[in-house]
């Protein structure tokens, strides 16, 4: 069985069981207020990022808020988002479900109209995606853009080498295998660039892992121009394997995860030295 199959085998596994717990398991508590939300708009980064075409307002974030919870016009219970990505976009920490809290509004936006398309085919998102209105869409994703969400702690063990070695991709690249530095697009932390590319910091290792593959085996081509579709084409497994795990255990600015080590580019300072010898743009 190949890494992608024994991934793909394993979130099929868990997804039922996963979805059928995960209302129980997510704190509806943490659903945040839209006075919240908006307070988190105080800057203009934020607000762009969170913005797909309407302005953002508490009528468009309180329409977001009411698809997250199964509140469509054809929704229920089955459509909330929030039994497998939680109240506040941060997930079940599986890694099956992506953290949403923060990705750029445009961006999810594109991820749904592409799910309902077929153009990004996935067995549990194609259903949902094709029972919402585009202006359900553009609500819900602009109130998970929204949502400033803390961090869950990274689980699992690497080796340094490894880790070291996701790092390294991620700042120059692989000149020898024609892989170009993740930074070139999601930024020096991995914070993403709005609106169309999401951020790798903090985002869960074996989602990005998964991702990874399906971009290489052609199961996913909805990226602009096939950037991913190409770089992914290069990578070997433990590539995919090391700089997924790098970028989940990456903090941008307050949230840099100390116990890492990570510099003030989001990066290891062995790492950061490099990139200065290779003459990379960190800052």
């Amino acid at each position: 069985m190949t890494p992608l199959s024994k991934i793909t085998a394993a979130a099929v596994l868990t997804v039922g069981s996963l979805v059928a717990l995960s209302a129980g398991a997510q704190d509806y508590a943490e659903t945040p207020g839209i006075d919240a939300l908006m307070a988190n708009l105080d800057s203009e980064r934020a607000l762009f990022n969170a913005r797909v075409e309407e302005p953002v307002d508490d009528d468009l974030l309180e329409s977001g808020r009411l698809v997250a919870m199964g509140g469509a016009e054809s929704g229920g219970s089955g459509m909330a988002c929030v039994t497998c990505h939680g109240a506040n976009g941060r997930g079940d920490g599986s890694g099956v479900f992506p953290r949403l809290a923060g990705l750029p509004g445009w961006y999810m936006y594109k991820q749904l109209m592409d799910y309902a398309s077929g153009a990004r085919p996935n067995e549990i998102m194609t259903g949902i995606a094709q029972k919402l209105t585009e202006e359900e869409m553009e609500a819900v994703a602009t109130y998970y853009a929204a949502i400033d969400a803390p961090f869950r702690n990274v689980t699992g063990e690497i080796s340094p080498d490894l880790l070291q070695w996701g790092g390294m991709l991620g700042a120059v690249g692989s000149a020898e295998k024609g892989i170009p530095a993740c930074v070139n697009c999601h930024g020096p932390s991995g914070t993403g660039n709005p609106p169309s590319v999401p951020y790798l910091a903090g985002q869960y290792a074996t989602y990005m892992e998964h991702q990874l593959m399906l971009w290489r085996e052609g199961t996913r081509d909805n990226d602009p121009m096939n950037v991913m579709s190409a770089i992914a084409s290069k990578m070997s497994d433990e590539d995919m394997r090391a700089v997924s795990e790098y970028y989940a255990r990456v903090r941008a600015d307050d949230e840099r995860d100390a116990d890492w080590n990570l510099g003030a580019t989001g990066l290891s300072p062995e790492i950061e030295s490099m990139a200065e010898t290779l003459d990379v743009e960190t800052e």
